[in-house]
């Protein structure tokens, strides 16, 4: 197996990822200050050095900063622009796989199971900006013959998600005991996917050979936000109630999406290349 690049190794996704693979296969790019050797700061192009003088051949690139303010500009003039010129330093440093986190809210308002090849509608500044990076990683990508693989996430869970999400929230409200739980309707449909299955999709990605373009990140069933959440409090035998509505459902996403994960499931055969 190569030695694949993780730029943004101590996010929520990638510590998956080095939950999954052996340390010597990752080399990971991280932040923190606290590793001056293996520094990266995407919005900081002085710290790439270390990074492209490796002249990385297999790379993963989740570091995207500023989450989950999703409606925030700052995702269009600021973290886009700094993606364009690593994807563009990358390429000129010699790479020849990249595999880049997408979002599943590039598809905008459309609903039920969502196919790779829907139009991109996005409704938000962070979505927006990464629908845009996918156009140009396809076209920088496919000009150089770097092969690419774009993963659409869709609601990732598990080990180290952000406390202020709806099940980690959840968990600390049963643990401190609280006896009410304010939450939106709950009647959304969504596609729950463990964190550790999108660390698995995004490492066959960067390895197989077959593997090409758009792809979607999740789970392929649709869970109700309630069914997910009454799952969390009976697991955790609690009589917390839950109020159903004190926070309005979100206006920029539809009643009910998931991934349809066939396209991904096609690649199964197929076994990871090891070279």
């Amino acid at each position: 197996m190569p030695t694949i690049h993780l730029i943004g190794s101590e996010g929520f996704i990638g510590r998956a990822l080095q939950r999954e693979v052996s340390q010597d296969v990752l080399h990971c790019w991280t932040h923190s200050q606290s590793d001056p050797d293996h520094h990266f700061d995407i919005l900081d192009p002085t710290s790439w050095d270390k990074l492209l003088d490796h002249r990385p051949s297999h790379v993963i690139l989740l570091s995207w900063p500023g989450l989950p303010n999703y409606g925030e500009l700052f995702h269009v003039t600021r973290n886009l622009p700094a993606s364009i010129d690593l994807i563009e330093r990358l390429i000129s440093a010699g790479v020849t796989r990249i595999v880049v986190a997408g979002t599943c809210y590039e598809y905008g308002m459309q609903n039920g199971p969502l196919q790779e090849d829907a139009f991109a509608d996005p409704l938000n500044y962070y979505a927006i900006a990464k629908d845009t990076l996918r156009r140009v990683v396809a076209l920088r990508c496919s000009a150089n013959e770097v092969q690419w693989c774009w993963l659409r996430v869709f609601y990732p869970y598990g080990v180290g998600q952000n406390q202020s999400s709806l099940l980690p929230s959840l968990q600390r409200a049963i643990d401190e005991d609280q006896p009410i739980f304010a939450m939106s309707s709950g009647r959304q449909l969504r596609d729950f996917v463990s964190v550790d299955d999108v660390a698995k999709q995004l490492l066959f990605l960067a390895t197989a050979k077959s593997a090409t373009g758009i792809y979607n990140g999740g789970s392929g069933y649709p869970r109700s936000v309630l069914e997910v959440v009454e799952e969390l409090v009976y697991s955790n035998n609690s009589s917390i109630k839950l109020d159903r509505g004190a926070y309005p459902d979100r206006s920029d996403e539809p009643l009910a999406f998931w991934a349809q994960m066939n396209k991904f499931k096609a690649l199964q055969p197929h076994q990871p290349s090891q070279s």
